[in-house]
């Protein structure tokens, strides 16, 4: 492409090819391990936190109760977490992750750190950090902070609405 062409493409086209094509490679991603968003979150969740109650890791990822049953039931049938009952009350189920969960864990990271060499092919480490500023100054101009909050809180919705197809 023409060097003039490409400076005319507007910055909120470009944006949304970004975008696009980074979720695009992360369902891909996803897709190789057989995992949705969702349990991969899940998954993330208790790499963090260790042991978690169900009920906490539902309250975590914003879902109800019922939604996350049925994910930790595909992911504990395929022996990625490790269900056990409480000692004092067995109406709660502590979680953690199973040494086969904590290698997808890790296949995880191995991805998004091959999409972040990917993005950031031939761009100067001090550009990549004016590139965050610069993303993070746009952020706080076009929305308040409230907005970016709700925004976070809808974009793990989001991240999370495979959730729905585990029942």
């Amino acid at each position: 492409m023409e060097e003039r062409s490409v400076r005319e493409i507007p910055v909120p086209l470009l944006l949304n090819q970004i975008l696009h094509a980074q979720t695009y490679r992360i369902m891909q991603c996803m897709k190789d391990i057989d995992l949705k968003p969702g349990q991969a979150g899940c998954l993330f969740i208790l790499s963090k936190e260790g042991k978690l109650p169900q009920k906490d890791i539902a309250k975590k990822l914003g879902v109800k109760p019922p939604s996350i049953t049925a994910l930790l039931k595909k992911l504990e049938a395929r022996g990625l977490i490790i269900r056990s009952q409480d000692d004092q009350d067995q109406r709660v189920s502590w979680i953690t992750l199973s040494e086969e969960g904590k290698h997808y864990i890790n296949k995880i990271k191995d991805m998004m750190k091959e999409m972040d060499e990917a993005m950031f092919q031939d761009v100067l480490p001090e550009e990549k950090l004016l590139f965050r500023r610069i993303l993070l100054q746009i952020r706080e101009n076009l929305m308040t902070k409230e907005e970016i909050e709700s925004c976070s809180i809808d974009f793990k919705k989001k991240c999370m609405a495979d959730l729905d197809d585990e029942k």
